[in-house]
């Protein structure tokens, strides 16, 4: 029987991405040159600015996007099937809006919303009804995800508590990300929305703690043979809002770091953060909600990880 086919949609602008203003600090990624830096002695390998681009789009191509590999190795060996890659607007300017034609060729949609919101990535009214319509099949498995939303607060001591409890210097004191992703949920009314970057709580040999599992909810079986998933310093918490056109279930919770320094939520009383969602029901296909580096295998867990790739590559279809 085929294989589930999969396609990674980045969904960013990136020029917008790679032509960020390197005099201001906020919402931009880091060059090459300063993740080097901040680095070192790791990456030295891309040290030729021959061979390497030293600027933002370095990064991006030569950091970020690499870390995917993994993830398309492991779901070729399920599926039997390439992990189709797209870019909403790619190095060279060319836009890739989502289309019939596209949606129709795949089964499971992952959107990985690394867009800063400074660069208005949004989708259009005809692209939420496609989205709409390939949720109306079975089959259809749509995953959202949206980063970190870092120094939202206009509050200088408020950004200061966030910075110093997940301590990356390579995150700057505002940096939102994932807009695509918050404009797909509300176009959709799925009550969602990315808070904060939170720091992951480590077990006593320094992997990724245990994730608190709602197996119950769970009917997909996405988080069988999942312990626990990565340790990026810096994490979401997926808020579900109190009104929204769908009912979301919390599948998965991850500790807060009890170790980092506080944190404005964490003085509200929390202590874990929502880690994966999921539609209940009022669509034929399902609706998954999860940080964008669930698929990167830059922050350990790896084992975990795959289990979790298998087990999204491995959901059931029905006939084509």
């Amino acid at each position: 029987m085929p294989g589930r086919r999969i396609a990674l949609y980045f969904s960013w602008n990136w020029p917008a991405e790679a032509g960020a203003e390197l005099g201001g600090l906020e919402n931009r990624y880091p060059t090459l040159f300063e993740f080097r830096r901040a680095l070192w002695p790791h990456f030295e390998h891309a040290a030729d600015p021959k061979r390497f681009d030293q600027g933002i789009g370095g990064f991006l191509k030569d950091v970020v996007l690499g870390d995917f590999d993994l993830f398309r190795r492991v779901v070729k060996e399920s599926t039997g099937n390439e992990v189709t890659v797209i870019h909403r607007t790619a190095d060279k300017g060319v836009a890739r809006e989502l289309d019939r034609d596209f949606l129709a060729g795949i089964d499971t949609l992952i959107v990985v919303s690394l867009d800063h919101r400074r660069t208005a990535q949004r989708p259009t009214s005809g692209e939420a009804e496609m989205l709409r319509d390939f949720l109306a099949r079975e089959e259809a498995c749509l995953v959202v995800c949206p980063h970190h939303d870092v120094g939202a607060s206009e509050d200088p001591s408020t950004r200061i508590a966030e910075f110093t409890h997940h301590a990356d210097r390579l995150v700057p004191a505002q940096q939102r990300i994932g807009g695509f992703a918050c404009g797909i949920l509300e176009a959709l009314g799925i009550p969602v929305v990315n808070c904060y970057g939170l720091s992951p709580a480590r077990a006593t040999d320094g992997s990724p703690e245990r994730l608190v599992v709602h197996t119950d909810l769970d009917v997909d079986g996405l988080l069988r043979g999942v312990i626990t998933f990565n340790l990026h310093p810096h994490l979401p918490h997926l808020a579900v809002l109190p009104t929204g056109a769908y009912t979301v279930d919390v599948l998965a919770e991850r500790v807060i770091n009890p170790a980092a320094t506080e944190h404005p939520f964490v003085l509200q009383g929390h202590r874990t953060f929502n880690a994966l969602l999921r539609t209940r029901a009022g669509l034929a296909g399902r609706v998954v909600i999860g940080d964008a580096t669930l698929w990167s295998a830059a922050f350990q867990g790896l084992e975990s990880l795959k289990a979790f790739w298998r087990n999204i590559a491995e959901l059931p279809l029905g006939e084509r």
